[in-house]
């Protein structure tokens, strides 16, 4: 295998880089094919199901029932599992539940001289749907990362959905949606899962919002959906950003970056060295790791580092944050000889992992804080999915006294804004108010 070479770039030739990148480009490459997909499914439904998955998935069936599972399936491959993926991914539940019991609750109370009450009511979302990547891969995390949390937050219908596998895949993705109690499951996968949870089949209710990381296809099938359905957001490609200085250990910063590369043939591996002459030993390292792990040149982490893979060289912590803030990632290691003092509300990431012996890997399992995080510089604006996604928001206002002063002023404020907007059904329905509780 020809040694993998990482991009070296300086923290100018960096900025210029990321400033020129569409973060949206993979999307709108197969946008079009997207949209014909969830036409056809909005249109015709089951049979439109049918035919896309003898297409993509190469699997000729009569019925969607056919892939269709409920508790009692879920159940018996629970039981059909080896015990010890049992207490590995009882043990994934136990984390992400204990992360989350500790997110603040959404409701609160409180009250003036003019409202007995005001504040806010949240309740669960009442059917959601869930998607986790599958096929030749399986991702039993991921099925725990959402199913998990909307179990949590009082969800009463949990639809799963993923693509077809065979028998084993099957009935391992099966047994995390009995873990994570799913109400049912159904075996879709891309832009057509999407469309059917959306709009509904002959065999598929329709959810109120979606949930799951996926491929391309998904993230677009999710982006033209939305506004119809809820969503979390579009997770694409696997990031991950490893600040590191001199007392970085090699190995670990080398198969840090690889383990996220493995996710994908375009996931964005970047390693910011702060005065540092590490990069010849990173590189080294790396190419070590690949041998090991007997990964060659067709596997996806090689694809990855070798387009995507950066190594950047900057003078101080100053510019690695500004690094940071400007690509957004997904992921962001720190790997510093003191770090006690960076204050982390200055870096825009979704998920932040601080020290040695942290790493994203562990974000991804069994650290706590759900994996479906925001990529393509989404993290500036959107944040890693937490129990609170699950939940919907009412405000509410009780009037205490409304003959008070104060009371009178809001009214009088509220019909004068009116008025000066040109909405006078607005300020008759306020002056209709004064008057019958004021006299004027």
């Amino acid at each position: 295998m020809k040694d993998i070479t990482l991009n070296q770039i300086t923290f100018e030739e960096f900025l210029l880089f990321q400033r020129a990148q569409d973060p949206l480009k993979d999307l709108d490459d197969v946008s079009e094919d997207v949209s014909k997909i969830i036409k056809d499914v909005k249109k015709n439904g089951d049979s439109a199901l049918l035919k896309y998955t003898e297409k993509f998935d190469k699997l000729k069936i009569s019925s969607v029932e056919e892939l269709s599972f409920d508790k009692k399936d879920m159940e018996s491959a629970f039981n059909s599992i080896d015990e010890e993926i049992k207490l590995s991914l009882g043990h994934l539940k136990e984390r992400i539940h204990s992360f989350h019991e500790s997110v603040p609750q959404q409701d609160w109370e409180s009250h003036d001289e003019i409202f007995e009450k005001f504040g806010q009511i949240s309740r669960p979302i009442k059917r959601v749907g869930l998607y986790a990547p599958g096929g030749n891969a399986i991702y039993p995390s991921s099925v725990l990362m959402t199913s998990v949390l909307a179990k949590m937050s009082g969800v009463k219908e949990i639809l799963l959905s993923f693509p077809p596998s065979h028998k084993e895949l099957l009935e391992l993705m099966l047994a995390s949606a009995y873990i994570g109690e799913v109400d049912e499951a159904v075996c879709l996968g891309g832009a057509q899962s999407i469309a059917a949870m959306t709009y509904g089949t002959e065999s598929i209710k329709k959810v109120d919002k979606i949930f799951g990381p996926g491929n391309h296809y998904v993230a677009e099938a999710k982006r033209q959906v939305f506004g119809i359905v809820g969503i979390d957001g579009l997770t694409g490609p696997s990031e991950v950003m490893i600040i590191a200085d001199e007392s970085a250990d090699n190995k670990m910063l080398a198969l840090d970056l690889i383990a996220q590369a493995e996710h994908g043939p375009n996931s964005t591996c970047i390693l910011v060295l702060i005065n540092s002459n590490k990069n010849k030993e990173v590189q080294k390292e790396i190419n070590n790791c690949f041998h090991h792990l007997k990964f060659g040149e067709n596997s996806n982490a090689y694809y990855s580092l070798e387009k995507y893979g950066k190594i950047v060289n900057v003078g101080s912590f100053k510019e690695a944050k500004d690094i940071c803030n400007e690509f957004n990632p997904e992921h962001l290691q720190i790997v510093l000889s003191s770090y006690e003092n960076i204050n982390l509300k200055e870096l825009y990431a979704g998920a932040i992992f601080l020290g040695q012996n942290n790493s994203a890997v562990l974000g991804d399992y069994c650290a706590g804080p759900s994996h479906v995080i925001p990529t393509n510089g989404a993290t500036k604006f959107s944040s890693q999915l937490t129990i609170q996604d699950f939940f919907v928001n009412s405000s509410f206002t009780q009037i205490k006294n409304s003959r008070s002063k104060k009371f009178e002023k809001v009214l009088k404020t509220s019909r004068f804004i009116a008025k000066q907007e040109g909405l006078m059904a607005h300020a008759e329905a306020v002056e209709s108010r004064i008057k019958k509780l004021f006299n004027r």
